[in-house]
């Protein structure tokens, strides 16, 4: 692997990690246009802390809030802001039980759907016509609760699989059970932080037994800054794109990518 490999798997990372177009096919398929095997364990972890770092930072403020009202509201049961903070944080546990569960039930299952690029392209299709449904959905401006944060959560449970969009199924899924689009991509983008830094911290554990060199860490420091600044640019402007209902727009490019990588690869 170089060092342009890895900035490229760094892009498609941080921009299909918030796109609704599947990070884990982009990646798929991009390995495969470039000719990687498999990307190091190091890289796999950088492309993970970048996208985690992108959350953590231009949702700062929203988590320090979460944060704060949490534990306010545990020792003191004040029932103003605090409460509702505390409500917000325990959906986005329950929204996270579904992929915990079921990713480590099924991870070998899971695992396998990696090994076809055309089974990534097959389920980019499923994803097209999922963000292209929304369209149709209406605008309650229902609020989060504990019922729709699980549907959302079973969502994102599916998203594990090659070319099923996490942002893509969990906004969707907000927006047809009528949450306003952007409390719909909020909600799905505070809910990847359990997600990702799951993913980061189960490839993480594979790194006791790896022996490393000095493009290793080139390649980890490059992966994490790029997927990390271009994870930045995504989300804005997915916020942006959401707000103004052309959400359904990205279905289009997922078809043309599902039929590229069916007949391509």
């Amino acid at each position: 692997m170089t060092i342009l490999d890895a900035i490229i798997l760094g892009f498609v990372q941080g921009a299909s990690e918030f796109l609704p177009i599947s990070s884990s096919a982009h990646l798929v398929i991009a390995q495969g246009l470039l000719h990687i095997n498999e990307p190091s364990i190091f890289l796999e972890v950088a492309l993970h802390v970048g996208t985690l770092l992108s959350v953590l930072i231009y949702f700062r403020r929203d988590i320090i809030e979460l944060l704060n009202g949490f534990f306010t509201y545990v020792l003191t049961r004040k029932k103003t802001q605090n409460e509702r903070d505390f409500r917000m944080s325990i959906f986005i546990i329950l929204g996270s039980i579904p992929a915990a569960v079921g990713g480590l039930l099924f991870k070998d299952w899971f695992e396998q759907r990696f090994d076809s690029i055309s089974f990534s392209g097959y389920m980019l299709l499923i994803t097209a016509a999922i963000l292209l449904l929304t369209w149709f959905a209406r605008n309650r401006k229902h609020p989060v609760n504990a019922i729709r944060a699980l549907f959302i959560g079973l969502a994102q449970f599916c998203s594990i699989l090659p070319g099923i969009s996490r942002s893509g199924s969990t906004i969707s899924a907000g927006l047809f059970l009528g949450i306003t689009p952007r409390e719909a991509a909020r909600f799905s983008f505070l809910l990847s932080l359990p997600a990702v830094f799951g993913a980061a911290l189960l490839k993480a554990v594979e790194l006791r037994h790896a022996a490393f060199s000095s493009d290793d860490l080139i390649h980890f420091a490059l992966g994490t800054l790029v997927s990390f600044v271009v994870g930045v640019a995504a989300i804005h402007y997915l916020l942006k794109i959401v707000s103004s209902r052309h959400f359904y727009l990205f279905g289009f490019y997922c078809l043309l990518a599902g039929l590229f990588t069916i007949l391509y690869f």
